[in-house]
């Protein structure tokens, strides 16, 4: 769910491509991060690079909160990958993890009870209403969330490859597309093998006695959605966007070294950049729809599960580095809160 990225991975140009047969081995494997400038749509590197200077706290993934009394806890932003080079960037808070009281990540995907397990197995929500799913579809006005036929079409290939049928537009619900699609293709093949990033940092936790304490429920994104079908589709629409098919490793690279480099406003301006390129006019109400939802109200439920601890000190918290900046970015958020945020620079960031 949201152990994916937050942000699209694989930008380039479009090739035709039978299911996800463009994310291969080859394209999806980044021996050394590095920029690449022409990756970058259009109004190119140079622009979308000024536009992210003027976003709040654009600049740096890893913070110290201070709590009114003093008390210590830390905040960092997450990229939702299993890429060993994704992996080693938590590896620098190694230390600071193992000396956590609590490890905070988005969702803890471990079960307390049995029950619990049983329950995780089927939610009801992923599926339409099987009496008459053809009657939803047509209310919702859809093509599936009203995309293009080109961004359809990946759709359905993505679901082909997770093992849906083609119809899996009537047998999801919207938001059961939606969760469907959260997944990087790339990340298909170390997926249920090696941890993603907020996987590794809970697990580093974990393993040194830290309470794990999950931010929402692992099934919060389905009961959330069920009464906004529009935020669904939109999610839809944006996560179908970044399914277009690339021919070279390029923008993955790139991806990762912006992020190395702690530039999490540039990665929203290019970001933007992709989406209008690929969406077009349907871009602006679908990406504030998305963002309305995925950052913006769930930023607000993450301090929300946090109020007991934060003011105790020792927490450590990983989320996806997109709900860092910005006004209503969560640094800002703990600011308005009462408590002081203060950047802590990384080897290899921008200063």
């Amino acid at each position: 769910m949201f152990r994916r990225t937050t942000l699209a991975l694989t930008f380039a140009a479009a090739l035709p491509a039978a299911a996800q047969d463009w994310a291969t081995r080859e394209v999806c494997t980044v021996d050394e991060p590095m920029v690449f400038e022409q990756v970058f749509e259009a109004p190119g590197y140079d622009t979308l690079t000024a536009e992210a200077a003027g976003i709040p706290n654009g600049t740096g993934k890893f913070w110290q909160i201070t709590a009114p009394d003093g008390a210590i806890s830390h905040l960092w932003g997450t990229l939702h990958s299993a890429d060993l080079h994704i992996l080693r960037q938590a590896d620098q808070m190694r230390d600071v993890i193992e000396s956590a009281r609590v490890v905070a990540v988005e969702i803890d995907f471990t079960y307390p009870t049995r029950e619990a397990y049983r329950a995780g197995q089927y939610i009801p929500e992923r599926y339409n209403d099987a009496t008459d799913p053809f009657e939803q579809l047509a209310e919702r006005d859809a093509t599936i969330a009203g995309v293009s036929p080109e961004v359809t079409a990946w759709i359905l290939d993505r679901a082909l490859e997770l093992g849906w049928t083609e119809d899996a537009d009537l047998i999801l619900s919207p938001q059961g597309m939606a969760e469907m699609l959260l997944s990087d293709p790339c990340e298909d093949f170390t997926a249920r093998v090696t941890p993603i990033q907020d996987d590794y940092i809970a697990l580093m936790g974990r393993v040194a006695g830290a309470q794990v304490l999950g931010l929402e429920s692992p099934d919060a994104f389905f009961s959330d959605l069920d009464d906004l079908p529009l935020t669904a589709d939109a999610i839809v629409a944006v996560y179908g966007a970044y399914l277009k098919p690339v021919r070279n490793n390029r923008a993955r690279s790139t991806a990762f070294a912006i992020y190395a480099q702690g530039r999490l406003g540039l990665m929203q301006t290019w970001d933007k950049a992709f989406l209008n390129d690929v969406l077009g006019s349907a871009m602006p109400k679908a990406l504030e729809r998305t963002d309305d939802y995925l950052l913006d109200f769930r930023n607000q439920r993450f301090l929300e599960a946090l109020a007991d601890e934060l003011p105790k000190g020792g927490v450590f918290i990983a989320v996806g580095s997109g709900h860092l900046p910005g006004e209503n970015g969560l640094v800002e958020m703990l600011r308005r809160a009462g408590y002081t945020l203060k950047r802590l620079p990384l080897p290899g960031e921008v200063q």
